[in-house]
């Protein structure tokens, strides 16, 4: 696979980064009650809709049948990030939820070196040991308060799952970027986990006033930009070498967390971070010494 070892990859993702931290600011300033599958259903239609747009006037090419099956595995793991990371994300400060996000690295590693044979160590499973102390670290950061534990355990549960399935559709979409244009990838993606979760938030559906309309539309516009650049990112480096630009999330989440929702986050956070950075570190030194293999 062709890779580019210049910063060029690394500062299109970062700016992928943003974007998709913005839309999380939005999504989480949404009004109290919005079902969770359906903020989820809504902004995958609503970016496949924007893209939908974009190849019809630009006309880059629609997807390829012989991809179909990919594309919808891909979009399970997208529902799935979607799903955990959107419930937690109602319940847990920004930055604590962004700080248990950073494991997700050490997982993009993991199932790079597991499906697209970037090489493996025993370094790998020491790290995600060490990542997941920090998020132990951040949890415990609560006891104390009355008693018990501040955070939800259904939405810290929801919190850890979120990158473990996030880590692997990033692979997937690494796996796919030097085969199809970003935009059609996305596309097809973004449709196909709309589809997926519509016949349920059918159930329990609340209906869209203007402000909710013009949220939705938002989070579709950010997060299809957000993509289109991760998926331009992958297409010129290594899954292992992207995931160094996770720990910008820590620091987007930071400031929208305080600038929207006054959210500062606590010592045990940093802490946690700390240590959660350090095993990505860690990973990262051991891809640094493992070349990949095409």
């Amino acid at each position: 696979m062709y890779q580019d070892h210049s910063a060029r990859p690394l500062l299109i993702a970062i700016f992928g980064m943003a974007l998709l931290c913005s839309m999380d600011a939005v999504v989480k300033g949404m009004p109290a009650g919005t079902p969770t599958l359906q903020i989820v259903c809504l902004r995958f239609l609503a970016t496949g809709a924007l893209l939908g747009i974009w190849l019809a006037i630009a006309r880059p090419g629609w997807p390829r049948r012989a991809t179909l099956g990919i594309h919808a595995l891909r979009a399970v793991t997208m529902v799935l990030a979607a799903t955990t990371f959107f419930y937690a994300l109602a319940r847990i400060p920004l930055a604590e939820l962004f700080v248990i996000s950073l494991t997700s690295p050490l997982f993009i590693a993991l199932f790079g070196a597991l499906f697209l044979r970037e090489g493996f160590r025993a370094r790998i499973a020491l790290a995600i040991a060490v990542g997941f102390g920090g998020v132990l670290v951040v949890a415990a950061g609560d006891l104390g308060r009355g008693g018990g534990l501040a955070i939800d355990p259904w939405a810290l549960g929801a919190a850890i799952l979120s990158p473990i399935t996030y880590g692997a559709s990033i692979v997937l979409l690494r796996v796919q970027s030097t085969q199809e244009r970003p935009e059609v990838i996305v596309f097809t993606q973004s449709l196909l986990a709309g589809f997926m979760t519509a016949p349920i938030v059918g159930f329990d559906f609340v209906p869209l006033d203007l402000n909710l309309a013009v949220r939705f539309a938002a989070v579709g516009l950010l997060g299809a930009s957000g993509y289109i650049c991760f998926a331009r990112a992958l297409s010129m480096t290594t899954a292992g070498r992207f995931s160094v630009i996770e720990y910008t999330s820590l620091i987007w989440a930071t400031l929208f967390g305080y600038a929207f929702f006054n959210e500062i986050p606590r010592p045990a956070v940093w802490l946690g971070a700390v240590l959660i950075i350090g095993a990505c570190v860690m990973v990262m030194r051991d891809k640094a010494a493992t070349p990949a293999k095409a």
